[in-house]
C-alpha cells in the first residue's frame, strides 16, 4: 500500500485512474426512483433508524413507549437524506471528486453521468429538509420547545455539512458533526419525544451509536483520501494524515466498545446489552481491512462494513433493551 505520512504530502489521484464505467448504480433511468435512493445513499439512511430506535428503546426499557418515536424516526430519516442529497449537489459543483471516472456506484454518480442534474438533487435536499422540518414542528406541539431546541441545530447542521457558507466537512469537523448529531443528539432527542425527560441511560447509549457513526463517515473520508488532498478538501484523514486517520478509526471502533461496558459495569444500561460483543469480530475486520485496502474502490468495502457494524450492534443493543424490559427479572 503506498505510504501516507502525512495529511499535506501530494497523492496521487488514483480514482482518476481507474477506467470509465458504463454502469451507473443501481439503476440507469433518467430520475428513476433507484436513481434517487442511489443519490440520498438510501443504505446510509440505517444510521438515523438505528439512532431513532436506540433512544426510543432506552425509553421502553425505563417504562415508556410512545407513537411519537414514529415522527421522531420519519424526521430523523428526512434530515439525514437531505444532508445527503444537498452534499451531492454541492459536492458535484465543487468538483472534488474524480468525475466520469468516479465510482459508478457512489451517490454523485447519477448526477455526473447526466441521470440528476444538481438543481434538481438540490430541489429534492429542501424537500427532504421540509419533511423534517414538518416531522420536527409536530413533535414541539406535542412534546414543547426542548424538541425545537434539539432539531433546529440538527436541520443547519445537515445543510451546513457540505453546503456553504460553513461546509462543516470541509473544515475537518464533519466527523465530530456526525458523532454530535447522529449520537447524543439523535439518541438523547429520541428518548425525550419518547419519556419527556432525559436520561444517564440515553446520553450512556447515544456514545458508542454516535461513535460508529462517526466511523462510517471516517472510512468515508478514507476512501477519498487522495482525491481530498488533490483536491483540498480538509477532513480530519486529511488533516492528520493516513496512519493517524487508521488509528482515529480504531479509536472509535474500540471506545464505542468500552464506553457501552462502562455504562453497563455503572448500571445505567441493562447487562443484557453486553450481547453487542457478539460484533467485536466484525469490527476488528473492519479496521484491518481498511487499514490494508490498496485503493480507493477497495474502501467502499469498508464503508459497508462500517454501515454493516453500526447497524448489527445497534440491533442488538436494542434487542437487548427490550428483551430486558420485558423478561422476568
Amino acid at each position: 500500500m503506498q505510504a501516507r505520512s502525512t495529511a499535506t504530502e501530494p497523492a496521487p489521484a488514483r480514482a482518476a485512474s481507474l477506467p470509465p464505467s458504463p454502469r451507473v448504480g443501481i439503476g440507469a433511468k433518467r430520475g428513476s426512483v433507484s436513481i434517487w435512493l442511489q443519490t440520498m445513499r438510501v443504505k446510509s439512511l440505517a444510521i438515523s433508524s438505528i439512532g431513532v430506535a436506540a433512544g426510543a428503546a432506552v425509553a421502553l426499557d425505563e417504562g415508556s413507549l410512545s407513537w411519537r418515536s414514529f415522527i421522531a424516526w420519519l424526521g430523523a430519516v428526512a434530515i439525514q437524506a437531505g444532508t445527503n442529497l444537498i452534499n451531492v449537489a454541492h459536492n458535484y459543483k465543487a468538483g472534488d471528486r474524480a468525475g466520469a471516472a468516479a465510482d459508478p456506484l457512489g451517490s454523485s454518480a447519477p448526477v455526473r453521468a447526466g441521470l440528476l442534474d444538481p438543481g434538481r438533487v438540490r430541489r429534492g435536499a429542501w424537500v427532504a429538509f421540509a419533511t423534517g422540518a414538518f416531522a420536527g414542528l409536530t413533535l414541539v406541539a406535542l412534546c414543547g420547545w426542548p424538541v425545537l431546541v434539539i432539531g433546529l441545530p440538527a436541520v443547519l447542521a445537515g445543510y451546513s455539512y457540505g453546503a456553504p457558507p460553513l461546509r462543516l466537512a470541509y473544515r475537518g469537523l464533519g466527523v465530530i458533526t456526525v458523532f454530535v448529531f447522529m449520537g447524543p443528539v439523535m439518541v438523547i432527542g429520541s428518548h425525550f419525544v419518547a419519556a419527556l425527560r432525559t436520561s444517564a441511560a440515553a446520553l450512556a447509549v447515544s456514545i458508542p451509536i454516535g461513535l460508529l457513526a462517526a466511523a462510517i463517515m471516517h472510512t468515508n473520508d478514507l476512501r477519498d483520501f487522495d482525491a481530498d488532498s488533490t483536491h483540498g478538501k480538509r477532513t480530519l484523514a486529511t488533516r492528520i494524515g493516513w496512519p493517524a486517520a487508521i488509528a482515529a478509526l480504531a479509536g472509535m471502533v474500540g471506545v464505542a466498545y468500552i464506553a457501552l461496558i462502562a455504562a453497563a459495569l455503572l448500571h445505567l444500561v441493562p447487562v443484557l446489552t453486553l450481547i453487542v460483543l457478539m460484533t467485536l469480530p466484525n469490527a476488528f475486520r473492519l479496521v484491518q481491512t481498511a487499514r490494508t485496502s490498496p485503493d480507493p474502490a477497495s474502501m467502499n468495502a469498508v464503508w459497508f462494513l462500517g454501515v454493516r457494524l453500526h447497524t448489527q450492534f445497534g440491533v442488538l443493543l436494542i434487542l437487548a433493551l427490550v428483551l430486558a424490559r420485558v423478561l422476568p427479572d
